[in-house]
């Protein structure tokens, strides 16, 4: 079936995205348990440093690591900062990723690139690497941009994609009238 996907922009109506809680100084304050995590984690950081690995043997701790994550959930940012975001296997290839965000762009037949940041490094458009191979996992913000100028000019977003945004916006409001009113 069609893959499922979200789709969302940052919110312009001055709503607080992040709630702040009040805490007494007794939170701060350190406590031996702390002291004793704290010598622990010093002591497995030292210990760390004292193990020289190959190449090979990180290599295959990173496999191990990443073994574990049978998908990702990748979010294509565009320069409007409008986003659409859907979850892959992690043998799914970075054509795969493109095939979807072309399919959510305004013009598909114009050429674009996929990049993560800092630093920005480009993604290419290939069945080759599978995502299990890339810095994607578990979770990553990928960007977009028109390959040739100009590259920051829109729509970047088909319309069906925005106009779902727009209903999610429209019954977020209403909920929080029903809600707080």
């Amino acid at each position: 079936g069609e893959r499922q996907w979200m789709a969302g922009r940052p919110r312009t109506d001055g709503g607080q995205e992040m709630t702040l809680i009040e805490v007494d100084d007794s939170f701060f304050e350190v406590t031996g348990d702390d002291i004793r995590a704290l010598e622990e984690a010093r002591k497995r950081r030292e210990a760390d440093r004292q193990a020289f690995k190959t190449r090979k043997v990180r290599e295959r701790e990173r496999e191990e690591r990443l073994s574990r994550f049978a998908d990702c959930a990748v979010r294509v940012v565009f320069p409007d900062q409008t986003w659409i975001q859907a979850r892959f296997l992690s043998s799914e290839a970075l054509s795969d990723v493109y095939a979807f965000a072309r399919s959510a762009l305004a013009d598909p037949a114009r050429p674009f690139l996929l990049f993560t940041t800092p630093p920005r490094k480009n993604l290419p458009d290939t069945h080759d690497t599978q995502l299990k191979n890339t810095d994607l996992l578990p979770a990553a913000n990928v960007h977009c941009c028109w390959a040739s100028p100009p590259a920051g000019v829109g729509p970047f977003m088909a319309f069906r994609f925005i106009q779902s945004i727009e209903d999610g916006e429209k019954q977020r409001q209403e909920q929080e009238q029903t809600q707080g009113g």
